[in-house]
């Protein structure tokens, strides 16, 4: 199989989907309204550092499971070997 015959499967389009959500919320712009406030809190934290903690953790857990699952690895055929 040629690299360019790869088809990507329905989990790997999950992945990068739960990626990109991941990164878009943790870009989002708005949370500066929050920069001069010391409330309200998340575990502690000032909002913004208590946001992007939240966001870091969710990556975190997406890229893990992902690297469980032998994100972006060829599957192996019946008899055990990669597929080529």
């Amino acid at each position: 199989m040629r690299p360019d015959d790869r088809k990507m499967t329905a989990k790997g389009k999950l992945y990068w989907i739960l990626i990109l959500i991941g990164f878009m919320v943790m870009e989002f712009p708005g949370v500066f309204f929050f920069k001069d406030k010391s409330e309200p809190y998340i575990f502690g934290f000032p909002f913004i550092y208590g946001f992007i903690l939240i966001c870091w953790a969710y990556m975190c857990v997406v890229i893990f499971i992902a690297f469980k699952d032998n994100w972006g690895e060829p599957k192996a055929n019946k008899e055990g070997g990669a597929n080529e």
